[in-house]
This record gives C-alpha cells, sequence and structure tokens, in this order.
C-alpha cells in the first residue's frame, strides 16, 4: 500500500506549499496529490481551494489574480505551528522539487463549471513537455465535465474518479460512471473505506485510494481490507515494515 503526500506534507508544513513538497521529499515520499488551479494571466498553481480565504485569510479567488499579484499573499498565515511566508507555487515549481523523486502523482483539477476553460489541454501540454511526467501522472477532479474533457483530449491520460457526495447506495452508479471514463482509479472517502466497499470497487477493475488518513490505526485498516493507496499529511505515518508486512 502506497501512502500518498497529501498536498505535500501538509500535517507538518501550510499545504500546497513548496516547504511541504520539500519536506514530504526528504521523508522519503514518492507518491504526491495536489490541488491545480490557473490564474487571471494563465499560470497554473498549486493551492486547494478556489479562493485565498482559508490558508491567507482574504477571500480572493485564484482566478481574479495574475500571478504577480497572487504571489504577494502569505498562503502559511493560517498554519500555527509555521506562519513563515509562503506564496502559491506555480505547478513547474512544484515539479522540479517533487517530480525526481517522484513514483505517482496525483494531479487534482479544480474546474467546477468550467471556471478555467482550457486548463485540460493546457495541463496535458505540460504533462508532456516533460520527460517523463505523462507515465507517472494520474489526473482526478470532482468535477465530471472536466474529467470527460480530459478523456476527450486524450485517450491515453490516465484518470482518477473522485465520488462527490458518494454513499454506499450510489457507487455502483459512480463505477458505471468511472467505467465510462476509462478510469483506472477510484478515490474514496475514508468514511466509506469498508472491506465490502473496497472489495466491490476492486472486483469491477480500479485500483482504490481513500482520503484522508491521518492515523495509524486507520492506515492499518486500509491495509488489511486491500486499498492501494492512502492520501495522508503524514507520509511517515507508518514505517517500512509495516507498509510491507
Amino acid at each position: 500500500m502506497k501512502i500518498i503526500s497529501h498536498r505535500g506534507a501538509s500535517g507538518y508544513a501550510p499545504e500546497n506549499t513548496l516547504k511541504a513538497f520539500r519536506l514530504a521529499v526528504e521523508m522519503g515520499s514518492k507518491d504526491f496529490e495536489f490541488d491545480v488551479h490557473r490564474t487571471r494571466d494563465g499560470i497554473l498553481v498549486v493551492h486547494h481551494d478556489y479562493s485565498l480565504k482559508t490558508t491567507a485569510g482574504k477571500d480572493v479567488k485564484i482566478a481574479a489574480l495574475d500571478y504577480a499579484e497572487l504571489k504577494k499573499y502569505n498562503v502559511a498565515a493560517h498554519f500555527k505551528q509555521d506562519k513563515a511566508a509562503q506564496h502559491v507555487p506555480r505547478l513547474e515549481e512544484v515539479i522540479d522539487i517533487i517530480g525526481p523523486a517522484a513514483a505517482w502523482l496525483n494531479f487534482e483539477v479544480k474546474n467546477d463549471h468550467n471556471v478555467y476553460p482550457g486548463i485540460e489541454e493546457q495541463l496535458l501540454a505540460f504533462l508532456r513537455s516533460r520527460p517523463g511526467l505523462f507515465a507517472k501522472a494520474v489526473v482526478s477532479s470532482f468535477d465530471g465535465a472536466t474529467l470527460r474533457r480530459f478523456r476527450a483530449f486524450s485517450p491515453e491520460v490516465k484518470l482518477a474518479y473522485l465520488g462527490h457526495g458518494l454513499s454506499a447506495m450510489l457507487l455502483l452508479p459512480a463505477l458505471k460512471k468511472a467505467r465510462a471514463l476509462g478510469a483506472v482509479n477510484f478515490h474514496m472517502a475514508l468514511r466509506l473505506a469498508f472491506k465490502l466497499n473496497v472489495s466491490r470497487i476492486k472486483k469491477a477493475g480500479f485500483r482504490v485510494c481513500v482520503y484522508t488518513v491521518n492515523t495509524k490505526k486507520d492506515a492499518l485498516r486500509m491495509k488489511a481490507i486491500g486499498v492501494d493507496g492512502i492520501f495522508s499529511n503524514y507520509p511517515d505515518l507508518l514505517g517500512k515494515w509495516e507498509l510491507k508486512g
């Protein structure tokens, strides 16, 4: 079972910042997850929400700012342990740090209601611009239309289905949607990660990754029921012997 650094080592450093990604690499991470947005002047950047309200305390949207303006905001302002200034990084800055060490990269594209028109083709071009990056990449999104556009533009790109508001009752329809997309992964919330659900998803042919797993107890339970990967804010959650045993 792989432990996927969720927004970098975000339990120890401000999420989706260069500091969090550097720390994850130092901890030996090979698998990473992060969120992709785009500035007003067309720069792909890494941040979770559409707005900076949670991280910088400013209710301003990334789509409304040029990158030079965006970079002025301190997105570590919310982080109690370390408020030293950190900016929203460009996607290329993040890949410069984690790319060489990475075996697997989950690009979660935030594009509800197509707020960033053309972001799918732009990200695909970026993935193809660096040797070996496309092969390591898995693209996910809570927005079904975004995933359908990725598939239309690239029959080869690996997609991960993200169930929004998923329940056990809605699992079968979700699996049908994931199959229609040609997804290879199915990503689900910890609250639904029970043995029967995981078994059903794997039987349908998908690799299962669960978010967000931040305790050793939950991590070991996920491993026991056959989960392929867990997203964690703590990349060092399990020792090597626990991962292999």
